[in-house]
């Protein structure tokens, strides 16, 4: 395998190293300084510390990016690489809150704080992340922990106070509001923010004390007179009108477009009757948001007070066509259709009128039920649907989701995400040929596999990772990268080669002496290239062809095992019994490990009925290789025809579990099966043969019989059809 630290070298050393890049290249280092010393094990282990550093950065790349299932996957992988760390823990949780698995979220945190029970950052998560399950009692008490174990985020605190709030437990979340102002300063900003709090909790004596602090701070802060006005309406309503109505304006006098300002105006002078001042509001507010439905709602209202009914038609029908479901507003559709009705029986579309008197009823009806399981809460005057900020109780930083990177940033990130990439790919390279150098071939080929994930262009790692499975024998999975391979690099002969060696293993012997033809001409020594092209040319029947590598091969070994079970196949394919038997004996003089010679001996004597000597042959050739699938088929077929059900129905399932698309083995454990009334798993088994050998007839006449004892007569009679039409037309074919 070739070597790929180099590469990995070459991302890092260049660099001008700040953390966490320098944490990178001193495991690297290290890594590379085990590995001359003859350590691999150390060395792998500072390979993993790079790949825990790597995901956790990539994880947070993804998170950034607002790819949750991505970032998941990256975290959870740092966490498997690193268990021990709370940060990669509390980082794990933090992704698994941002994809909305709060539950999830609880098993990492409590293992951080288990690893640091003095960790600020993990008991702050927990608090959120029980904030976001409505647990405020658990919440507060992490949140409280975190505090004073050193956090001194505005999120932590604010989200504490907000807990409180929950639990009603107000002079608790005055204390923390309180810390907030000192500890952050005595900001405007700030006292918005718990003005707001305070509003949503009910608390509106507070909420107005906050707005007017921070008016007497900033009174140009923008949207800071919207919320007073809104806190004077909320807690005695009409009685406060003109002073809400003197907010407002102030708002619009800085802010002319802003929507709220322009809205609640619009609402105020509803109340106040003045209808021709509240259009002219409610149009600016609709403006401002063209796809908001609350102002096209209160304009058609006003404009019905002024028998403006057109007008009043085009706001309502733009209300409904807006409306985002039923429950908005305070179930606001069912009166905007009734209103609608009013309007359009006024100008005499009687008709129409009709129809949206009934939707209104309609949907009344559906609204009482909906409300008995809503939480509705009491009916404000003309409350339009708030930002999130404004209408719920607010929780910051990690609690709520992060806002979506501008463009430039999110270059940055994918600049970051593709040099992450590439450091993850160099060094499941290298930990692959570590893998490799201590002969654990299935490990390897799984850490080039993630390689050739984060960098399909890294250097040889197609290569590397069909080598890999080809070692593990795994010839299946090592065509692939194989084939990707050979595609992308024609000349790398070897990989070719080790492309057709894996056709070979898989019994796809045309392609595989396609890709080994030029063995022949080549000076290779490499004996099981001829073994692989002489045996596939033998299975389809190119016996000439095979001849040619048949004496390649014995120009290479002289007398060798391998020459006499080549030629012990040739003579097994001609029909030559005894001749295949004879090569066979003098392999297994030369050497009684001799792989496929008790199979060839297997096939002669099931050929001749001597079941006996057939299946000690057999038997022993899986022996030699248990993983031979063909020898374990012909076992079982063997042990079925002496009658021996149960060893050979279990042997077939091996053999259908090992290769599931032995069309043979399917057919012959399903008729087996049908014979013993095991019907479901027969025609389980003989539905799949019939897909994987559709023109064999027999399979078809057993799969009819399968469907009529199943009772699926019809489907039964369909299957004899096929069967006699296969029977005329298609070759003769043996009998299994």
């Amino acid at each position: 395998m070739n070597i790929g630290s180099t590469f990995l070298s070459l991302l890092l050393l260049p660099l001008v190293f700040q953390s966490p890049q320098d944490r990178l290249k001193q495991h690297y280092e290290a890594a590379e300084a085990q590995a001359r010393a003859g350590n691999l094990a150390g060395a792998e282990t500072e390979y993993t510390a790079i790949l825990a550093e790597g995901y956790l950065a990539v994880g947070r790349i993804y998170s950034a990016q607002q790819k949750h299932k991505q970032a998941i996957a990256a975290v959870e992988a740092a966490a498997l690489y690193q268990p021990a760390s709370d940060e990669t823990l509390s980082d794990l949780a933090i992704t698994y809150f941002e994809a909305g698995l709060f539950e999830k979220a609880l098993q990492p945190l409590n293992q951080a704080i288990a690893l640091n029970p003095q960790s600020p950052r993990a008991h702050s998560m927990l608090g959120k992340t029980y904030f976001a399950l409505r647990e405020y009692e658990k919440a507060a008490a992490e949140l409280k922990a975190a505090l004073e174990f050193g956090s001194n985020d505005f999120d932590t605190s604010f989200t504490l106070a907000i807990a409180y709030l929950q639990q009603r437990r107000f002079s608790d979340a005055r204390r923390v509001f309180d810390w907030m102002l000192q500890h952050f300063g005595d900001q405007p900003e700030l006292h918005v923010v718990i003005g707001r709090a305070f509003r949503v909790a009910g608390r509106l004596p507070e909420a107005i004390d906050e707005f007017k602090r921070a008016i007497a701070l900033n009174p140009s802060l923008p949207h800071v007179h919207d919320n007073l006005a809104l806190a004077y309406l909320m807690n005695e309503g009409a009685s406060r009108l003109a002073d809400a109505e003197r907010e407002f304006k102030t708002e619009l006098a800085s802010n002319p477009d802003e929507f709220f300002a322009n809205y609640y105006l619009g609402i105020v002078y509803i109340f106040q009757r003045k209808w021709d001042l509240a259009i002219a509001f409610l149009k600016n507010a609709s403006r401002v948001q063209a796809d908001n439905p609350d102002p096209y709602f209160q304009l058609g209202q006003a404009c019905q007070e002024l028998e403006k009914h057109d007008e009043a038609i085009e706001a309502l029908k733009k209300a409904i066509a807006l409306n985002p479901d039923l429950a908005h507003n305070k179930f606001q559709v069912t009166t905007a259709h009734y209103r609608l009705a009013q309007s359009l029986l006024k100008v005499g579309q009687v008709e129409a009128g009709q129809k949206e008197l009934r939707l209104a009823s309609e949907l009344k009806a559906e609204a009482f039920k909906m409300a008995q399981t809503l939480n509705t809460g009491p009916s404000t005057m003309g409350t339009s649907q708030l930002p999130d900020q404004e209408d719920k109780l607010p929780a910051t930083g990690s609690t709520a989701p992060p806002n979506m990177p501008d463009e430039r940033a999110m270059r940055e990130l994918e600049r970051a995400e593709a040099y992450y990439a590439k450091i993850l790919a160099a060094t499941h390279s290298s930990i692959g040929l570590l893998r490799a150098d201590r002969g654990d071939f299935r490990a390897a080929a799984e850490q080039f596999r993630l390689a050739a994930n984060w960098n399909p262009q890294q250097e040889d790692v197609d290569y590397n990772l069909g080598l890999a499975y080809f070692r593990a024998e795994s010839y299946k999975d090592a065509v692939p990268p194989l084939e990707t391979e050979v595609k992308t690099h024609p000349q790398n002969i070897r990989a070719r080669w080790l492309l057709g060696l894996s056709y070979f293993r898989i019994a796809e012997y045309s392609k595989a002496s396609e890709l080994l033809a030029d063995v022949i001409n080549s000076e290779s020594t490499n004996i099981d290239l001829y073994y692989a092209l002489a045996s596939s040319l033998i299975k389809q029947g190119k016996t000439e062809l095979a001849d040619q590598a048949i004496q390649r091969t014995a120009k290479v070994t002289g007398d060798s095992p391998q020459l006499h079970i080549l030629l012990a196949q040739k003579y097994y394919a001609q029909g030559d019994d005894g001749r295949t038997l004879e090569e066979i004996k003098a392999a297994v003089a030369l050497n009684g490990q001799t792989r496929q010679a008790h199979f060839y001996a297997g096939l002669v004597y099931l050929k001749m009925k001597r079941l006996d000597e057939a299946t000690r042959e057999l038997e022993a050739e899986l022996v030699l290789n248990s993983n031979d699938v063909e020898a374990k088929y012909q076992l079982a077929h063997t042990l079925l025809i002496r009658q021996e059900l149960a060893r050979g129905v279990q042997m077939m399932r091996e053999v259908v579990k090992a290769k599931p698309d032995f069309a043979d083995a399917r057919y012959e454990l399903g008729k087996t099966l049908l014979e013993q009334s095991v019907v479901q798993e027969a025609l389980d088994n003989l539905e799949i043969a019939a897909k994987l050998d559709p023109q064999n007839p027999l399979v078809h006449y057993e799969l009819g019989r399968a469907y009529i004892a199943a009772g699926r007569r019809e489907e039964g009679r369909r299957q004899n059809e096929i069967f006699d039409q296969l029977r005329k037309t298609a070759p003769s074919r043996k009998d299994h």
